[in-house]
């Protein structure tokens, strides 16, 4: 069944040159002439684009009397950009342009075609916010302080402060929160904190979503040191380059941006673009940064429309943004983009709809995507997506190639939870979605479902390689209550999540694909719900044994134990599935822990399902065909042509030209989640902010009854120097657990190795505390155990070992040697006088083999404290 805008524009497509009323031809430098023509001719005009190089030095407003309008061409393309000439060699290397007009800013520049990188620091990779800033550090900051500051290291820190404040207004610090960015600005900065206060407020609070939070810094003089970086110095109006190898600028092609928006239409109907190429628009973030939510819905589009309808793009090319392609926005219907090429985009491909849910008359409907290349996305806004529908009905993609952004191919929806929702009926439909995610954001899939969206259907899709960062890299994804979709026919592989995902969602039918080598998992389901949530059915499942068949444990997966009445007994369905691990052995579990599969059959589930080789005819290569005879059938398996999925095949140009964004020879280096440096503490706390905990991989939690853990100014250590901070641990009195506040420290040292602790310490009259080691499963006393309870110093927990008697408010240092499985370790105590003592070969028990969680606890009933100062966390010998 052909879609009503899809049977227009076949319609439009046909029409002979007698059915227009008016042609007008459009010479490059004549555009708002024309324009203004056409609304003033008898309708329908048809704009007959020359070729050649159309400047646009404004947006061009369109509204209702410019409907009934063709624009057509051939090789026309309109520029937003303009040349910058007049290169000369420079100090260091560079080479120097001055611009014409100093009034000229932009923060995109292309040569010779290709996106020049933005002089940023470092200039591969990331650096990693050290904690969060307090209370006091920036006076204008008295709550909220992680949405508006953060600590770094010292290296980066004196980087900025270097840069002179007029430079430094425009620098540029990207912050990663799993799933979105924060474009941060400076406000200020804070020399003893080594903190960073931006301007504006954070949509998600630092130190918080992401561990070891990464970021980088972009747009000043002192990055630009690596070939192909650029620095404009905004004040003298002098441009710089870093050249690659044997790059001339004197023979180069250079743009920058003059103009955001091509085009800006509201009210129009009847519109088509046919053969335009849109290039080299401008996008300068915001004086106070730039904070997405998700999906880059904060950023514009280069092309907007809003309250129109019968909207075309035909074969026309939008290429070297600062925004999104195309945005329509809320009220638009009727309208199709076909046979684009959409790429080397500061933002995504297609943004359908608004963040704010509109009136039911204006919800976007009927608006489809066909046989259009997007690549190369997100350039500027790291969280777009190839597609975004957000409150839509019957809005359809099909037949795309979507490849090589950071985040999700097409994500569809825009409700959290089983509320009230406009959005139904999305048609995802023989799309190839590639190479996403790039190891760069989290909580991702190849197709992301948001919310309600009944009668949405998910088909003929061929989805892999989707790298997330942390967690995440799904490649059909079913989030916050994702309702009445069918996911089927898809092939689905290489994926480093699980292929198939649901967060949370009921009546979901996932049957008749292929899933093949997700990297932790093939299945996840994350809420337990006392409801119908999904049916997998029908699948051919393939791993490598290394990776589990389900994701989670056992509450993920078990009956929910809640039903009420007309609640179904098993709120999963699993029916009909062929399963291989391609060692041809059945896993001892399902899951890494729980389930073997007998006892998921006596569940109920799975039944007529099996493990059997389904003979592809070659998955070394990814050839996901079967042979004859393949058990496949048995399961009522039905095959579908896997060479449907991306742009039409009979265009071979076109196909060729996708083709060409599908090679990405560094991917298994370049796709892999950047590591976290090495776990290690030498923390004094003299520049650490005052109430933080100033830890790395710290936390607590509390009742609020007086007790807390925070970098205090009351009294620092004396021994080897002068302190004035320490980390005071306060307890209370009337606590639930006798143990709290406990200070949770996660260096996460997975491997075997020796560990080296040290830190000082005093307590006051009434307080009790232990400190330890544990390993990964949190055995208590397993590991190194000091308690310091009434002035007795002990080790061990049961056969305590006496240290020393040191009575309340002195300080003393203790220092552990340990290594794991070894079943003893040594202890070093220096007391406040300078006199020490060695301890060796303390007790500790053989299970100890990993020092994955240490930890301080108060044990005292009263409000008394104890103080902590010069911690020194490191591993000092590996394995």
């Amino acid at each position: 069944m052909v879609s009503p805008p899809m049977l227009r524009t076949l319609l439009l497509l046909t029409l002979t040159t007698s059915a227009f009323a008016t042609d007008l031809p459009l010479k490059p430098g004549n555009l708002l002439a024309v324009l203004e023509q056409a609304r003033k001719a008898p309708k329908p005009v048809r704009i007959l684009v020359e070729d050649g190089v159309h400047p646009i030095t404004e947006t061009i407003t369109l509204g209702k009397d410019d409907s009934n309008v063709s624009w057509i061409a051939k090789n026309a393309i309109f520029t937003a950009g303009k040349p910058v000439t007049g290169w000369q060699k420079a100090e260091g290397g560079l080479w120097k342009a001055t611009l014409p007009d100093k009034a000229w800013k932009f923060e995109q520049l292309w040569i010779n075609g290709r996106r020049a990188t933005l002089a940023r620091s470092p200039n591969k990779g990331y650096y990693h916010i050290t904690e969060a800033v307090g209370a006091n550090v920036f006076p204008d900051l008295k709550q909220n302080m992680n949405f508006h500051a953060f600590s770094i290291p010292e290296q980066q820190y004196d980087v900025l402060k270097a840069i002179p404040q007029a430079e430094r207004d425009d620098v540029l610090i990207t912050v990663t929160h799993a799933w979105a960015v924060g474009q941060c600005r400076i406000k200020a900065l804070n020399d003893d904190a080594l903190a960073v206060q931006i301007k504006g407020r954070s949509r998600y609070p630092f130190v918080e979503f992401e561990p070891d939070q990464r970021f980088w810094m972009e747009n000043f003089r002192a990055a630009l040191d690596a070939p192909g970086e650029w620095f404009l110095d905004k004040a003298k109006g002098e441009l710089f380059y870093h050249p690659l190898p044997g790059e001339d600028m004197t023979q180069a092609e250079v743009i920058a941006p003059v103009v955001d928006k091509f085009i800006i239409m509201k009210g129009a109907s009847e519109v088509s673009f046919e053969g335009i190429s849109f290039r080299h628009s401008n996008h300068l973030y915001p004086a106070e940064g730039l904070h997405d939510g998700q999906a880059a819905t904060t950023t514009d589009g280069c092309i907007e429309i809003e309250d129109s309808r019968a909207i075309d793009f035909i074969n026309c090319e939008i290429a070297h943004t600062g925004l999104h392609a195309l945005w329509f926005k809320n009220g638009c219907a009727d309208s199709t983009v076909k046979h684009c090429h959409l790429h080397d985009l500061g933002g995504g491909g297609v943004y359908v709809g608004e963040t704010t849910r509109p009136t039911d008359e204006r919800v976007n409907h009927h608006i489809v995507i066909d046989d259009c290349i997007i690549q190369h996305g997100g350039r500027l806004h790291p969280s777009a997506c190839g597609i975004v529908f957000t409150h839509t009905q019957k809005c359809t993609v099909m037949q795309c190639d979507i490849g090589d952004l950071y985040y999700s191919g097409i994500s569809a929806g825009w409700n959290w939870g089983y509320g009230d929702t406009a959005s139904r009926e999305t048609l995802v439909v023989n799309n190839h979605i590639h190479h996403l995610g790039w190891a760069y954001l989290s909580d991702m899939g190849g197709f992301y479902g948001l919310g309600t969206s009944p009668g949405t259907i998910i088909r003929g899709n061929h989805v892999h390689h989707i790298a997330s960062h942390r967690y995440g890299g799904w490649g059909l994804y079913n989030d916050e209550g994702a309702s009445d979709t069918i996911m089927e026919n898809n092939l689905v592989h290489d994926t480093w999540n699980a292929g198939f995902h649901q967060h949370y969602g009921y009546f979901n039918t996932v049957r008749n694909n292929i899933f093949a080598f997700g990297h932790s998992a093939q299945i996840q389901a994350s809420r337990n719900e006392a409801r119908l949530r999904f049916r997998y059915m029908n699948n051919i499942v393939v791993w490598d044994p290394s990776a589990p068949l389900l994701d989670g444990g056992e509450w993920n997966w078990k009956f929910f134990d809640k039903t009420e009445r007309g609640d179904p007994k098993d709120s999963l369905v699993f029916r009909k599935n062929l399963y291989w691990p391609t060692d041809g052995k059945t896993p001892a579990h399902l899951t890494k822990t729980h389930f073997t599969w007998i006892e998921w059959l006596k569940m109920g589930r799975d039944q007529g399902s099996q493990f059997a080789d389904p003979l592809f005819v070659d998955i070394a290569k990814r050839d996901f065909r079967l042979k004859p005879g393949s058990p496949a059938e048995k399961i009522g398996f039905k095959p579908w042509d896997l060479t449907l999925a991306g742009v039409r095949k009979e265009d071979t140009k076109w196909h060729d030209l996708a083709a060409k964004g599908h090679d990405y020879p560094a991917w298994e280096a370049d796709a892999k989640p950047w590591p976290a440096p090495p776990y290690k503490i030498d923390q004094s706390f003299e520049r650490a902010s005052l109430g933080t905990l100033a830890i790395r991989g710290a936390k607590y939690s509390n009742e609020n009854k007086g007790e807390s853990i925070g970098v205090t100014d009351e009294l620092g250590s004396p021994i080897g120097g002068t302190s004035k901070r320490s980390l005071k641990i306060q307890d209370a009195p009337g606590l639930t657990h006798s143990y709290d506040p406990v200070l949770d420290i996660y260096p996460k040292w997975e491997e075997s190795g020796t560990f080296h602790v040290a830190f000082d310490i005093t307590a006051q009259e009434g307080a009790d505390w232990f400190f330890e080691m544990r390993n990964k499963e949190g055995q208590f006393a397993a590991g190194p155990y000091i308690r310091w309870q009434k002035g007795k110093l002990v080790a061990n927990n049961g056969k305590s070992i006496p240290l020393a008697d040191i009575p309340p408010n002195e300080w003393f240092r203790i220092e552990i040697t340990a290594t794991t499985g070894a079943s003893t370790y040594d202890l070093t105590l220096t007391r406040q006088d300078g006199t020490n003592s060695e301890h060796r070969a303390l007790p500790c028990q053989p299970t100890w083999t990993s020092a994955h969680y240490l930890l301080f606890s108060a044990l005292g009933t009263t409000k008394t404290a104890f103080f902590v100062d010069n911690l020194k966390l490191e591993q000092t010998k590996a394995p």
